[in-house]
């Protein structure tokens, strides 16, 4: 078994089994998921703990274009399944697959946006958002022409020349997600990229970042550790248990679109985020 260092309802749209990865038979992923999750369990080796098991067993699968947010208590798992998806670190067991590719490495075609944005101050904002292109070893004039596209897009145009300095922290995270954009990925992993703002500029990240996903209808899969925030985004909760996590709900998110913030008002909005408090009440509650 591979081992690494540190660890870390309802209407369902796919079913979620529990049988054991050994003793279930492994199906080739479908092409028509952007994601496809096979077995997924993920084991840490401690000094103070001996193994612990971040994720166990996990299958699950993404349609291509959804918006998915995952919710569950500290260190059940959420950013290890993120890194796993991102190719920063593999599974104990099981697979993922990305559009029918096995993941086994860091992809071009995936985009990644952190709680923090990550920006180099040395850096000008367009030189921020063009990252990328010296990691990946991208063609950097081309490149350069989709970076003012998507500058454009997350309204940061005119401030190219900025440094993140010079920027609000909603103004850096916007960047940050220009960034993750700016390859046209396919996929875009998003762990708690507003968990640092203050409350009214994160509701108005949700907003960007819903017309963001509408205008260019990405893959997302977003872990977020507010209910309310994953309904008003999201088109699927995945509800994980803790520490092992597994997927113990999936729920669809029926509400219209685009969602202005006055949904949260609505009787069908705290009806979903009254479900999903009720999970995290029976399973010993949320700590964040």
């Amino acid at each position: 078994m591979h081992r690494t260092g540190n660890p870390e309802g309802q209407k369902s749209e796919v079913p979620i089994t529990m049988q054991s990865a050994s003793t279930r038979p492994q199906p080739e992923p479908s092409t028509a998921s952007a994601i496809s999750i096979r077995g997924i369990t993920k084991t840490y080796a401690t000094k103070d703990q001996g193994d612990v098991v971040a994720l166990e067993r996990l299958d699950l699968e993404f349609a291509e274009g959804s918006f998915v947010a995952l919710v569950g208590p500290s260190g059940c798992g959420k950013s290890t399944l993120l890194k796993i998806l991102a190719g920063i670190q593999g599974p104990s067991s099981g697979v993922a697959h990305i559009h029918g590719h096995a993941v086994g490495e860091v992809r071009g075609d995936v985009g990644v946006v952190m709680q923090s944005p990550v920006l180099f101050p040395w850096r000008s904002i367009l030189q921020n958002v063009l990252l990328p292109a010296d990691v990946l070893r991208l063609d950097r004039r081309t490149l350069t022409a989709r970076a003012m596209e998507t500058l454009k897009l997350v309204e940061l145009e005119g401030f190219e020349r900025r440094y993140p300095r010079e920027l609000s922290g909603g103004m850096q995270q916007r960047a940050a997600i220009a960034r993750a954009l700016v390859t046209d990925p396919k996929l875009l992993l998003m762990d708690e990229p507003f968990g640092a703002l203050d409350a009214m500029t994160r509701e108005h990240m949700n907003v960007e970042l819903q017309r963001i996903w509408m205008e260019k209808r990405k893959t997302v899969l977003l872990i977020t550790h507010s209910i309310p925030e994953a309904v008003f985004l999201a088109d699927r909760v995945l509800v994980m248990s803790p520490r092992p996590g597994r997927i113990i709900r999936d729920i669809a998110i029926d509400l219209p679109r685009p969602r202005p913030m006055s949904v949260m008002n609505s009787a069908e909005f705290g009806r979903h985020v009254a479900e999903i408090r009720d999970i995290f009440s029976a399973e010993g509650g949320l700590d964040a």
